[in-house]
């Protein structure tokens, strides 16, 4: 049986069979994905931010910002809402308790500025009254540096080694809250309410309040510009016995106290001429008027009336 010359030989190269595996091909790397983002880290995360960006978007991702139900939408501010509803709720009170005590005629404290307790505006005052109370408010205010200055007087009379320093140092020292105090109480106030009160006869009872403790005060004045040694006044004596003694410093302090007692009666007795002038010419400010307010209301109602915030 004779071979057929056609039969190929199996142990000749064909190029059916397959390639060397070991041959160096260029057309394809064994180790090389198809894909090669899928493996590489900076194309893994940038595909992970797009997906959760689109996840978002499309409200089926677990995104940074997204909840549970896949919403990339702020958190609802369901949770502040009673917070802003508490707010706006004390809000509301503040203003209807603000619409109360303006229809009660009370006003927001604002003096004295460091510890507001009382409401004090001289320009919310008729027109006509300002000046007036003006001055009687800067009579009081000098009337407080004179306590001071006084104070400091009567000090450096006991430096000086006067004999009666130590009780002249330490009546004044009591003057200066006690007076102070109660000429705010007795006297400026009541005219300050007096000046504001236009309404008729509701204000003859505080005029007659300060033509009483205003007289005091300038008796008080005049008391203490003379100056005389153990009763807590820097005034005229002393002044005197300080400057013929050679203390200059102690003089000095002396003399400017027995300056502003001076003044106290001097521009107090004026405004208290202005006031009394003001009464005379008001029909409705009269002493009867005022003894029946007195009568008709407690000594309770007429401090409430001094501390009221309007």
């Amino acid at each position: 049986m004779s071979r057929n010359q056609d039969t190929e030989n199996p142990f000749e190269p064909s190029s059916h069979l397959d390639s060397n595996p070991f041959e160096n091909q260029s057309a394809k790397n064994p180790f090389q994905h198809p894909n090669d983002s899928a493996f590489s880290f900076d194309s893994q995360d940038t595909a992970r931010g797009l997906g959760r960006a689109e996840a978002g978007q499309a409200g089926t991702g677990y995104g940074y910002g997204a909840g549970r139900g896949g919403s990339n939408a702020p958190a609802s501010s369901g949770a502040a809402d009673p917070y802003a509803a508490r707010e706006a709720d004390l809000r509301r009170r503040e203003e209807e308790l603000r619409r109360r005590e303006t229809a009660l005629g009370m006003k927001e404290n604002n003096w004295p500025p460091f510890f507001p307790f009382i409401h004090h505006n001289i320009q919310e005052l008729p027109d006509d009254h300002q000046p007036v109370m003006k001055f009687l408010y800067t009579q009081w205010l000098a009337l407080i540096v004179t306590l001071i200055v006084n104070l400091v007087g009567c000090v450096l009379l006991l430096i000086s080694g006067s004999s009666e320093g130590g009780a002249d140092t330490a009546a004044s020292a009591g003057y200066l809250p006690v007076i102070g105090a109660l000429s705010f109480i007795l006297w400026y106030r009541p005219i300050y309410l007096g000046f504001e009160r236009t309404e008729g006869k509701a204000m003859a009872f505080f005029f007659y309040l300060y033509f009483a403790f205003a007289g005091c005060h300038l008796l008080f004045s005049i008391y203490m510009a003379v100056g005389i040694p153990s009763t807590g006044s820097a005034g005229l004596i002393n002044t005197i016995q300080m400057f013929s003694q050679g203390h200059i410093l102690a003089a000095i302090f002396c003399l400017l106290a027995s300056i502003g007692w001076v003044l106290q009666v001097a521009g107090g007795g004026l405004l208290y001429k202005k006031v009394w002038d003001f009464k005379n010419s008001n029909g409705d400010i009269t002493f009867a008027e005022a003894t029946n307010q007195f009568k008709k209301n407690s000594i309770t109602t007429i401090l409430l009336h001094q501390a009221r915030l309007g």
